[in-house]
């Protein structure tokens, strides 16, 4: 029997034993953590291999146990790992009696089931604990002053980096203006890096010591849609793709020619459904030689949003145009983020008890397309960041309801054929929002100077 099956005649037989009832009413959700019940559960978002503490509040509900008593006289906990097997857990009464304190040390990252039973008063609380592997001791990378907050960020082979429309090789150096100052759609591949700067789109080169050397411009032309900045991007070394919210632009590079526009082709006939911090319409993702570009639309009967997934390629005029003979692909959720073949989606699911989020990840490879594999449970205690989807990669933050703690973001376990979460290094009291990519995780600090701090990433070991 599963544990969601399992927990109702559980609870049943729990409370029965603590107010000593031989046959119990129905339980009042009231007395439930996360059952109507105003009382919240603390920050559930705790490191492995760590000694954790948890202080849980009791119920002053009078339907929560023996009218005659005053306050809780005992308490008891019983631990569960993500395999259902017992975990070795200690509790104490607080010094009110009116919360307890829950010890206990996570072996293992993955999610954990805890039940603390107050008596005579002071109902059951029962609730999940995210044990996330420790990647907050991290080495920076680099630590840069005076540098803004980027919302992309990637390096060149070279060692040159570039952060939204600038770049640098060292810190003391002075930076380089590479790309407009709103959404530059800055990619870099190798030692090449593109970019869109006052109406062109450019292509730099890495030469290994000074500035990026410009290789080749060409004109970016004058979109019909009302925004008209970019909403995704994909670059190899010899190729630019833009997609605004109806229409794809190519671009190609060779030596002696230079930086070529191809004729654009159009990947939907009117705008979409937007989604993310930034209002994007489509994200693009490459597998081999197909795009596959995601977007949401509104069914035409039902009104229910949609997320498809649908392939491009090159056609005759070597323009993308839609795979024939091969359909769209409906992925559950909404994108909350993306990387190398990856996709992250969130959906949500409503009961009861309210409603909690589930993470999706999808491989996307030439062989099957986006594809699903990998899917976390989440509950109420733990909330996304929105994303920022228009800079390019990036991968979802998850933060406790309470604003303050620990940030996560998953990670897929290969081994174990799950998504994890991982914890992720911050910048200090006084910071921007972590954003992480397949490569490197960053933030600033602004406690007196602002302090660009980079760190390694990877989403899959």
């Amino acid at each position: 029997m599963s544990r969601a099956a399992r927990t109702p005649r559980l609870l049943a037989a729990v409370l029965a034993l603590v107010l000593g009832v031989g046959c119990p009413a129905p339980i009042p959700e009231e007395c439930l953590m996360g059952g109507g019940s105003s009382v919240e559960p603390p920050s559930l978002l705790v490191p492995v291999n760590q000694p954790a503490s948890l202080l849980i509040p009791a119920s002053a509900n009078s339907a929560c146990g023996d009218m005659g008593a005053e306050r809780p006289e005992s308490v008891t906990v019983e631990a569960q790992d993500p395999y259902n097997l017992p975990v070795p857990a200690t509790v104490e009464l607080g010094p009110t009696s009116w919360t307890a304190t829950v010890h206990f040390t996570p072996t293992m990252p993955g999610r954990y089931h805890l039940i603390v039973a107050f008596s005579p008063v002071g109902s059951l609380r029962q609730f999940d604990v995210f044990v996330a592997e420790d990647g907050r001791q991290r080495s920076t990378v680099t630590r840069m002053t005076n540098k803004p907050d980027c919302p992309f960020l990637a390096r060149t082979h070279g060692g040159t980096w570039v952060c939204g429309g600038r770049a640098w090789r060292e810190s003391s150096e002075p930076e380089q203006s590479i790309g407009q100052g709103r959404n530059p759609a800055t990619a870099v591949a190798g030692d090449v890096v593109w970019s869109m700067f006052e109406g062109q789109v450019r292509r730099y080169v890495d030469p290994g010591t000074g500035p990026l050397v410009l290789t080749g411009t060409a004109p970016f032309p004058p979109s019909t849609t009302t925004d008209n900045t970019p909403h995704a991007r994909l670059a190899t070394e010899d190729e630019y793709v833009v997609l605004d919210a109806t229409t794809v632009y190519r671009y190609t590079f060779s030596e002696g020619v230079g930086v070529l526009p191809v004729p654009t082709s159009q990947w939907a006939e009117q705008p979409g459904m937007t989604f993310g911090a930034d209002s994007a319409q489509v994200l693009a993702l490459r597998a081999g030689a197909t795009l596959w570009l995601v977007s949401r639309v509104q069914e035409r009967v039902t009104f229910v949003p949609r997320t498809w997934a649908c392939p491009f390629q090159l056609g005759p005029l070597d323009t993308y145009v839609p795979v024939t003979g091969q359909p769209c692909t409906s992925l559950e959720g909404e994108p909350q983020g993306f990387g190398d073949g990856v996709l992250w989606t969130r959906g949500t699911l409503t009961s009861t008890q309210g409603f909690s989020n589930i993470l999706h990840r999808y491989t996307v490879t030439a062989e099957h397309g986006p594809r699903e594999e990998g899917v976390l449970s989440l509950d109420s205690s733990l909330s996304f960041h929105q994303p920022e989807l228009r800079y390019g990669p990036t991968l979802p933050v998850l933060t406790p309801v309470s604003s303050t703690g620990p940030r996560a973001t998953p990670r897929w376990d290969s081994e174990r054929g799950e998504v994890l979460l991982v914890l992720v290094p911050g910048g200090g009291a006084n910071t921007t929002v972590t954003r992480i990519s397949d490569h490197f995780t960053w933030t600033v600090n602004h406690d007196v100077i602002p302090e660009l701090r980079i760190y390694p990433w990877t989403s899959t070991p």
